[in-house]
């Protein structure tokens, strides 16, 4: 499978905050003949790759999860109103169609509306995710429950087209953010059956970033690595308007993270990633980042401490049914993740603290 085919697995599998089960189970369809995995009780998964030393033990991961909705109520004329599974512009969700997933597992199609702005008294800017419902084309509460069998609980996953654009290089779609990291995870793990690694890698996916980065506390307490690699689908920032404080561009290279309100990474360990990079040839791009965060949150403080680096691919339009990336980023974000499992012994621990 190339990783073009993967990135489309996997971001046209639906799997929201808490409920990431049909990606674990790509994950386990793809890597349980490569490596041993065991599970946490929250659904993070982590196949260990071990290599020829047993320490350091390192942990490359990603998270499941996709920001998403839940349904709430069903309402007596059949329409279906929902709450958000992670951080959502509202402006973007209007007309977007969505997949119900009911009880079976079978996706049903609806389409997000709201009160027909003809219809409409005040302005469209005061609109609240409360004005919104999900149309499923049923007309009674009994036929969402009996004829979709969708019942309150049932998780709402974003619907997209996959689209590579070979000119550029680009890749249209959803849930980057952050099914990169999960391919770059699968892909590590494939690599190191081949090329045994001084260490023990856990390629990983962790569960629940979006909603308050739950899983990769309970992945790594059960993991206890002795260093991180976080993977992430990264806002890009190369927006009309701010060109002089870019620092993520789509197609200059894999993210490499030196601060975010977060974590302060130990520059022991940057340098030694862009050290990495500089020798292999590997373009990145330094980024210094003022809010947000990533699974480095809670990693980085498991036990009396975790080195963590949070590396990614820039994503355009990320928390959006629609996404951009470029697959020369991807290519070179899995490269610099080789590059650092490759190299790391404990030598290079010693030198890290």
């Amino acid at each position: 499978m190339t990783s073009l085919e993967l990135l489309m697995k996997l971001s046209l599998t639906p799997g929201v905050s808490g409920f990431e089960e049909p990606i674990k189970r790509v994950m386990i369809e793809l890597l349980q003949d490569v490596a041993p995995y065991q599970c946490d009780n929250l659904g993070s998964i982590a196949f260990k790759c071990q290599g020829s030393n047993t320490d350091p033990r390192i942990m490359v991961v990603g998270h499941q999860d996709e920001i998403g909705f839940i349904v709430t109520h069903i309402q007596k004329n059949g329409l279906l109103r929902f709450h958000n599974l992670g951080g959502w512009d509202w402006r973007t969700l209007l007309s977007s169609p969505v997949s119900v997933i009911n009880e079976n597992g079978e996706q049903i199609a609806g389409i997000i509306g709201s009160i027909p702005i003809h219809f409409r008294k005040d302005s469209l800017s005061e609109m609240k995710l409360t004005d919104m419902f999900i149309d499923i084309g049923a007309s009674s509460e009994e036929e969402v429950t009996e004829l979709f069998g969708i019942k309150i609980g049932a998780p709402i996953a974003p619907t997209t087209h996959f689209i590579y654009q070979e000119k550029t290089r680009k890749i249209f779609s959803k849930a980057f953010d952050d099914r990169v990291g999960i391919a770059i995870a699968i892909e590590t793990a494939k690599f190191l059956a081949d090329n045994p690694a001084p260490n023990t890698v856990f390629c990983c996916g962790s569960v629940q970033e979006e909603v308050g980065i739950r899983g990769a506390q309970t992945l790594s307490n059960m993991i206890r690595p002795d260093l991180a690699i976080v993977v992430e689908g990264v806002p890009a920032d190369d927006f009309p308007g701010n060109e002089h404080l870019s620092q993520n561009l789509l197609g200059k290279g894999a993210h490499l993270r030196l601060f975010d309100p977060t974590i302060v990474m130990k520059p022991a360990l940057y340098n030694m990633v862009i050290e990495l990079a500089q020798k292999n040839n590997i373009p990145i791009q330094k980024s210094v980042r003022t809010s947000g965060g990533t699974d480095a949150k809670v990693i980085h403080l498991t036990g009396i401490g975790v080195p963590t680096v949070v590396v990614g691919v820039p994503v355009r339009y990320a928390h959006s049914h629609n996404g951009i990336i470029s697959l020369d980023d991807y290519d070179n974000c899995l490269r610099l993740v080789k590059a650092i499992v490759s190299s790391v012994d404990s030598n290079t621990m010693k030198n890290i603290f």
